[in-house]
């Protein structure tokens, strides 16, 4: 048996593929060391729960957890507390890897304004559709006489006329003048005719 296994090993195909066999191993293990090292198996950082803070305060809790962060949004709440960060991703408490950045928004010093584009001569659905996508959600609409059913003819913030490209705040609540499609002019008219009929009657 022993004979037989010094003649097996001493055969160089078996020692080669022995060679092949034992280097992918090598070279399986000097993989998963590497991958390892890379993602910090089993080492994490319990992220700071920031919201309350203001930015300034943020820097130096986040430089002492090897973290980083950035800011990418800003609401306003007449409410809140100038500069102090309302939200945050990861949440605090919750655990992410090393060099992890961490996403911050903060309340705005004021409100956020936002231009209005031109509305004029185009129809109400569409002018609506504008203003929600832009973050407006209090709009009125207000009819006037006109031929044209839904056609806007202007945009109006608190009392004044609004022009394309003009800045108002987020929250304002918006007037659009809109068209009634004659409703209104049929029903005087409908109005006169019968004023006219009772006087004749009353003639005969």
């Amino acid at each position: 048996m022993v004979d037989f296994l010094k003649k097996f090993i001493a055969n160089i195909y078996v020692r080669n593929i022995l060679l092949m066999a034992v280097l992918l191993f090598v070279l399986i293990g000097i993989v998963l060391f590497c991958l390892n090292q890379y993602t910090r198996h089993n080492k994490s950082i319990e992220v700071p729960d920031l919201r309350g803070l203001q930015i300034q305060e943020v820097a130096p809790i986040i430089g002492s957890k090897d973290l980083k962060y950035e800011v990418v949004d800003s609401v306003y709440n007449k409410d809140g507390v100038p500069g102090a960060i309302v939200e945050q991703i990861p949440l605090g408490k919750s655990h992410v890897k090393e060099g992890r950045t961490i996403y911050l928004t903060i309340q705005a010093r004021s409100e956020q304004l936002v231009a209005v584009p031109d509305l004029e001569d185009s129809s109400l659905r569409q002018s609506e559709a504008l203003l929600r996508a832009l973050g407006f959600s209090n709009i009125n609409i207000v009819r006037i006489p006109s031929e044209y059913l839904d056609l806007v003819f202007g945009l109006e913030y608190k009392g004044a006329t609004v022009k394309g490209g003009q800045k108002i705040p987020k929250n304002a609540t918006l007037t659009l003048k809109v068209g009634d499609g004659g409703i209104s002019s049929d029903s005087i008219s409908s109005e006169e005719v019968e004023v006219e009929t009772d006087t004749s009657s009353e003639t005969f």
